[in-house]
């Protein structure tokens, strides 16, 4: 990993599953290397939990594993024939790349303000403040205000509520925790008050959400 320190940035680095990924995120941070600002990472197999979990949260590619199991048990059989090895690689599109904050990158060429909103992105779920990401910064908390609005299109408290969010809606579908454990890890002091913030944003409860975001759609 030292010779991240000498190559262009940003770089983008896929690890070979989301074990590794994890491993290159620990990496960057011995480093100083801002995650997804310098170095954007993505792990494969989207363990869902176990990227969650990751800081920041990883994100994944999603592969076919039944259609790589086909084929890897068709082409045992054909060597197992007699048949030759095939001379080119059989390519398997993913399923999809499920995006996290590790690969979120956004372009700022303002660096104080880049620095205010990775802190807010890195710490909205830990129920910090407009005044925390201003003692962050050298900035005053107007021209944080403005900064933020010019890049964004909003306020950094609407930064920190979104973040939360997002966090909220990926917590609620990719796991079974009780809405209590859910507002405990997204910043919320009184799970109540994350119930009412949520159906105010969203237009319905969280769990109502949650069923729905399961529930298969049909023709």
């Amino acid at each position: 990993m030292r010779g991240l320190q000498t190559l262009p940035r940003p770089l983008g680095i896929i690890a070979c599953n989301d074990v590794r990924g994890h491993h290159v995120l620990d990496a960057c941070r011995v480093l100083d290397l801002a995650v997804p600002e310098e170095v954007a990472v993505i792990g494969v197999d989207n363990a869902e939990t176990f990227c969650e979990l990751c800081d920041p949260p990883l994100s994944s590619v999603l592969p076919k594993a039944e259609r790589i199991g086909f084929e890897a048990a068709a082409l045992l059989s054909r060597l197992m024939a007699g048949n030759p090895t095939p001379q080119n690689d059989l390519l398997i599109a993913p399923r999809e790349v499920i995006t996290r904050q590790s690969s979120n990158v956004l372009a700022i060429d303002d660096p104080a303000i880049a620095l205010a909103v990775r802190f807010i992105r890195e710490h909205a779920c830990a129920g910090i403040t407009v005044d925390d990401g201003v003692s962050h910064t050298s900035l005053s908390r107007s021209a944080l205000e403005r900064g933020v609005r010019r890049f964004l299109g909003h306020s950094p408290q609407e930064e920190i509520r979104q973040v939360r969010l997002k966090r909220i809606k990926q917590l609620l579908a990719e796991t079974d925790w009780p809405l209590t454990h859910i507002a405990e890890m997204t910043g919320f002091e009184h799970p109540e008050y994350m119930m009412v913030q949520f159906k105010r944003l969203v237009g319905q409860t969280p769990s109502q959400w949650r069923e729905d975001s399961r529930t298969p759609l049909t023709n």
